[in-house]
């Protein structure tokens, strides 16, 4: 007699992540991504249905209670599959990997990823949110269980040649052209190539790039606003860096009451958000609206980068220290029920005062979201309010928090603590905010105090500790923000964590016969590697990595540092020049190789005045080096300021308005 094995039960609760215990009473018997699950199916020889999400994500949320909350479908899921439930800010590599496979097969992205797979995890059918049953214009989740189900039994060659067809897919996707020499390539071009591509999709009225939705892109108007000394018609970037975020700051993807930004907007006109704030965007558009208020003088801007730093201090910092990963689109079961007011609400709560916010912010009886109210500016009007309206807009602030609960992930990864230090000190330091730059310097000893391992970082902090060998990202984040110490403090301690986080993370991540690093370690559960290349909400770890490595190299005078950011910028030139802004920053990192960076060079510890001269300048290509023990500062007198550009220096001086003028001077 065959002996039937146990039921499988949902083993979410034992888990720290947020994402994860929100589906720990679900009845699929749900298993925590690793070897066990893997191990489970292979001991039973089941497919795996594999679904992946976050805490904050809206259709994650509706995919659970309208489909795995369903008795019948949990029931045929666990007699025939074993489930896997994965956070992908856990397991970046795992949702690269399904994600790739998912626009392969449907042409687009996003969460919920589903994923239905052989036991050894390759993919052999694909899809986001699906329903329980079939619908009008989708197929039901149980329908497709079950054809896998006959399939497996009675036509398992199909089953082969779908999983066979995601094995070739995936393997043509990882594969790089030849390399093309730099020298073959001209740095302008590939700019101007940049802007004008851009450019051909640029909304000139509402800003942004494309129709709806539309993605805030902080990293890639950074690139744009950098090379504006690069490109024969400065005035092209100008309009469309500005246009942008001054759409975007009166619109409703920004959260006027709060502060902060939600993750997208639906709609052409920046108005209706999908209502999830996460802390890598507040991190890019920190640093993006600081520099480009302080190059334009514009107050407006200046205010949203003050707000987006107040709103992260105040929700996002966790009693540890580190900050959170996001903020729920949904609460209490709906979505943006948090932010939406409606006209009956604000008229009760404000009473006189109503007429006077409801002017201002844009609100009516009828609403703009569902009969309710997402607050927002008009186009080309002030979003900085008087005392009186930031009085209303307080009581306002006050009674959201009073009404509903506002869900946070409490996850704090090391990639997005890296890069909001990179953010608070970055944005510190050009717009002299002590507050600011002092509470990066403390992020960025929690960082190295919570994730830094012996020889090692970790990935994710929970209160509980810190978990989950890091991945190439937090590597090369922590080494992006361990520079900006060393940028603000002359530490040599921050650069040397730098140096090391970039050394580490080639021999973690790259192989003798690749010239790129992969998303997570070789040898794991995953049936392939991925490669995080693409710049998008977040930077391409392998340009922000060729970045960070091009100049710390040149800091520290390390040769293989810069040999492995010149492989790889070669390595990816056939990819730039076809999509030159889908690869921004490597744009970016080969206009510094070819045409060379500005240099700031302050020996030793009493120059102030020089050293804030330098500090907060906005160049897109500078570079400062102060203090003393950094290679590149041997043989320099102290108490000066050395300018530089491309390794020739002028001469020395000791007055900073002589400095700042010749910073201003250079093109």
């Amino acid at each position: 007699m065959t002996a039937i094995p146990p039921p499988i039960t949902n083993r979410l609760h034992a888990c720290s992540s947020r994402y994860l215990l929100q589906h720990a009473g679900d009845p699929v018997a749900w298993q925590p991504y690793g070897p066990d699950a893997f191990d489970l199916a292979q001991a039973l020889d089941r497919p795996l249905l594999i679904s992946i999400g976050y805490s904050a994500c809206h259709w994650c949320h509706v995919m659970a209670h309208e489909t795995f909350n369903q008795p019948d479908v949990a029931a045929f899921l666990n007699q025939h599959f074993v489930c896997i439930k994965v956070d992908r800010e856990e397991h970046p590599d795992v949702d690269a990997l399904y994600m790739e496979a998912l626009i392969a097969q449907q042409g687009s992205g996003g969460w919920p990823i589903t994923v239905f797979a052989t036991p050894a995890g390759v993919p052999i059918y694909c899809a986001t949110y699906l329903p329980p049953y079939r619908s009008s214009h989708l197929p039901g989740l149980l329908t497709i269980a079950e054809k896998i189900v006959h399939l497996r039994t009675h036509q398992p060659e199909a089953i082969a040649e779908a999983s066979h067809e995601y094995e070739k897919s995936l393997a043509s996707q990882h594969a790089l052209p030849p390399s093309v020499p730099t020298s073959s390539v001209d740095a302008d071009a590939v700019t101007e190539q940049m802007v004008e591509d851009l450019y051909q999709r640029f909304d000139p009225e509402f800003g942004g790039f494309g129709h709806q939705p539309k993605f805030p892109q902080p990293y890639l108007l950074d690139i744009l606003w950098r090379s504006r000394s690069l490109v024969v018609d400065p005035a092209r970037i100008e309009t469309m860096v500005l246009t942008t975020l001054k759409a975007m700051a009166n619109g409703g993807i920004h959260d006027h009451i709060d502060g902060g930004f939600f993750r997208y907007a639906t709609d052409r006109f920046w108005i209706t958000p999908h209502f999830e704030k996460m802390l890598y965007d507040q991190a890019g558009l920190l640093a993006l609206y600081a520099t480009v208020a302080v190059d334009t003088n514009d107050r407006d801007l200046r205010w949203v980068a003050e707000r987006i730093f107040s709103f992260s201090s105040t929700t996002l910092r966790l009693a540890s220290g580190l900050y959170a990963s996001s903020t729920d689109a949904d609460s209490e079961g709906e979505e943006g029920g948090y932010y939406l007011l409606s006209a009956n609400e604000l008229s009760d709560l404000l009473g006189a005062g109503y007429q006077t916010f409801a002017e201002f912010y844009g609100t009516s009886a009828g609403g703009n979201f569902e009969g309710r109210n997402i607050v927002h500016r008009p186009l080309g009007a002030s979003p900085r309010a008087d005392d009186a309206i930031a009085s209303l807009r307080q009581a306002v602030s006050d009674y959201r928090r009073q009404r509903v609960t506002l869900g946070i992930d409490d996850k704090a990864t090391c990639d997005g603590n890296a890069s909001w230090t990179s953010a608070l000190l970055r944005a510190g330091r050009v717009m002299a905010d002590a507050t600011m730059i002092a509470a990066g310097l403390d992020l960025m000893q929690c960082i190295r105090d919570a994730f830094r391992h012996g020889d090692d970082l970790l990935h994710v902090c929970y209160p509980s500790g810190a978990t989950i060998d890091a991945y190439a990202s937090d590597y090369v984040n922590y080494a992006g923000a361990a520079l900006e110490a060393f940028t603000v403090t002359g530490e040599m301690t921050w650069l040397d964590e730098s140096s090391w986080a970039l050394t580490r993370v080639i021999a973690r991540f790259m192989n003798s016969d690749r010239p790129d690093l992969s998303i997570g370690r070789h040898g794991g559960m995953l049936p392939f590697q991925s490669f995080d290349r693409y710049d998008g909400a977040t930077p391409s770890t392998n340009s922000l990595f060729a970045w960070l490595a091009q100049r710390v190299g040149f800091i520290t005078r390390d040769p293989q540092l810069q040999q492995v950011a010149s492989r790889l910028l070669e390595a990816y030139l056939p990819l730039i020049e076809r999509v030159p802004s889908s690869f921004s920053i490597l744009c970016w990192t080969l206009a510094e190789r070819d045409l060379g960076t500005t240099e700031v060079l302050i020996p030793g510890d009493s120059t102030p005045e020089l050293l804030d001269v330098a500090l907060t300048s906005t160049r897109g290509d500078l570079i400062v080096v102060h203090g003393t023990g950094a290679a590149i500062l041997e043989d320099l007198a102290p108490g000066v300021a050395y300018l530089c550009h491309d390794r020739v220096c002028q001469l020395p001086t000791s007055d900073p308005e002589r400095l700042r003028s010749a910073l201003a001077g250079l093109a």
